[in-house]
């Protein structure tokens, strides 16, 4: 069975670690490039789990999306393994068999050969109002089905993320990982998509402290600049609560 290796950046993500690290436990190596300014357990956390190397770094002038893309390539690159999935931590990728969710995707990519590349369509996830709160202990995926189904128009079409690559290619990611450039032949990209979930919303517990002093008070002067990672630079405590209030009886998607 083929080899897969997640690359993921952190910065304080105490409250996501324990979901995802079982989440890609069945991964052969998940690479966490640690931003060494956090200051909460994450890093103790992951350190925890055996398939788990800790790389760390630090941002010179906060986080910086196109350095990221660059540490992200750089380990791409230097990956022994078949495959390569990068995601962020709010990130869980996976394929369904009936109504059963599957997340180890290595016999999904022995019964799918012949491609390099998989897009994974990251459906933006929202606590419903008929939500409990999450649990660690439990699988992340089936707590938050719940979210916006449009995944077409606006920021919503951006996470279709060609995330999952053959390693070994002549290729890279642009920052946040939603492209990528081909630098030699094209590339094939298999017309099946894995589904996936983003918890950037998936309950305000973390959310507001993770996307207003985690993400909106660190963002590097290029990013500002540039306007890389858009959503962040003037999200508000009430733009957040009214964004859940928005969602808060959105449909099932999974």
């Amino acid at each position: 069975m083929a080899s897969v290796e997640i690359i993921t950046m952190w910065y304080n993500e105490a409250f996501l670690a324990p979901f995802f690290l079982a989440h890609y436990a069945w991964a052969d190596r998940i690479t966490l490039l640690f931003d060494e300014d956090s200051t909460d357990a994450s890093r103790d956390i992951a350190k925890a789990y055996a398939n788990v190397k800790v790389t760390p770094f630090r941002f010179p002038d906060m986080m910086d999306d196109e350095l990221k893309a660059d540490l992200i390539n750089k380990q791409y690159r230097r990956s022994n393994c078949d495959w390569v999935l990068s995601v962020d931590a709010d990130e869980f990728a996976f394929y369904k068999q009936g109504d059963e969710f599957c997340y180890d995707l290595r016999p999904f990519l022995a019964e799918n050969p012949g491609h390099d590349l998989f897009v994974v369509t990251l459906y933006q996830i929202y606590r419903h109002r008929s939500d409990q709160t999450v649990d660690p202990s439990l699988p992340a995926v089936p707590q938050r089905r719940h979210g916006d189904p449009n995944i077409t128009g606006g920021i919503n079409a951006l996470y279709n993320k060609p995330i999952l690559a053959r390693s070994g290619l002549d290729m890279s990611w642009g920052p946040g990982c939603h492209e990528y450039v081909s630098h030699g032949k094209p590339l094939a990209v298999s017309p099946l998509c894995l589904q996936g979930a983003h918890w950037a919303m998936a309950d305000p517990d973390f959310a507001v402290e993770r996307r207003v002093k985690n993400r909106r008070e660190r963002q590097s002067r290029n990013n500002l600049v540039k306007q890389m990672t858009v959503q962040h630079h003037n999200i508000t405590v009430k733009s957040i609560m009214a964004e859940f209030a928005l969602h808060a009886n959105d449909p099932q998607l999974f």
